[in-house]
């Protein structure tokens, strides 16, 4: 006959309620099967867990590593969060933490895995109809500073310059845009009306003349067939000076590989027009 195996009731209560140990590994503890943990969690009245708090307290199937990065990265990650990326937890309780994005623009893919692959795993799926792709990473709760989404740039990134200029290179390979076709200019252009505001503000703070956001397009308004759910706020700076300026005080934290040569050309043509 098989062997009896018999279970403390506090003993099980701890492992499963407690240490958070799922019914397999707890099996392995009392050298017995699974479908033995279950029968007693089921005799001891104790609530087991459904199929998606199962799921959130699993090990990761692909390695996480914590972020490792000092307050100046952290400031970049935090730019380009609020610019262009979704950020959520797969679950409450999960260790993980989802990042997501879709763009028609294989540099943003690129630089999408340049940031993440190193701390988690990486996915990108097929070209949609509109010609956009998915692309997601897996990452661990060291990167619960990404989770909170608001209109708000946080005090510490403001009152710090390198901070300020590492956040809005950040924004900038988001949401912003530098050209030299036609006029030299620098543009962002999105619906945070106070990031908008505070950048116009700090900008002016440390030394490059940025007039006040202007309301480029209202809510509720209809181009190309797309309809607008919020305002749309517009910075741009033309003058040579202080676009000179800005690009030196930012272009060590841009890492968008378009952004970077559109600014690079940017910065060529007003140190050659000032000669």
């Amino acid at each position: 006959m098989p062997k009896t195996i018999k279970i403390n009731k506090e003993k099980l209560k701890k492992f499963y309620l407690q240490d958070k140990l799922g019914s397999y590994e707890i099996a392995k503890l009392f050298n017995c099967s699974q479908r033995t943990i279950m029968n007693y969690l089921c005799k001891y009245l104790i609530k087991t867990r459904s199929v998606q708090e199962a799921k959130a307290l699993s090990k990761p199937r692909y390695p996480r590593k914590n972020f490792n990065g000092n307050s100046v990265q952290k400031a970049y990650l935090i730019g380009f969060r609020l610019g262009d990326l979704h950020i959520s937890k797969t679950h409450p309780n999960s260790p993980t933490i989802r990042i997501s994005t879709n763009t028609t623009k294989n540099e943003q893919l690129d630089l999408v895995e340049e940031l993440f692959s190193k701390y988690g795993h990486v996915k990108k799926y097929n070209r949609d109809k509109n010609g956009a792709i998915s692309i997601r990473c897996f990452v661990n709760n060291s990167f619960n500073f990404l989770l909170k989404k608001e209109d708000n740039v946080e005090k510490w990134i403001l009152k710090n310059k390198y901070y300020f200029f590492s956040f809005l290179g950040g924004y900038v390979d988001a949401e912003g845009t530098f050209s030299s076709k036609h006029n030299t200019v620098f543009s962002i252009n999105t619906q945070d009306k106070k990031i908008m505001h505070q950048i116009s503000f700090y900008l002016n703070k440390y030394g490059i003349q940025c007039i006040k956001p202007q309301l480029a397009r209202k809510m509720n308004s209809v181009i190309n067939g797309v309809k607008s759910n919020k305002d749309v706020w517009l910075i741009n700076i033309y003058n040579k000076k202080n676009l000179i300026i800005l690009i030196k005080s930012v272009k060590k934290y841009i890492k968008h590989k378009k952004r970077k040569t559109d600014m690079i050309m940017l910065l060529n043509k007003l140190q050659y027009v000032r000669a």
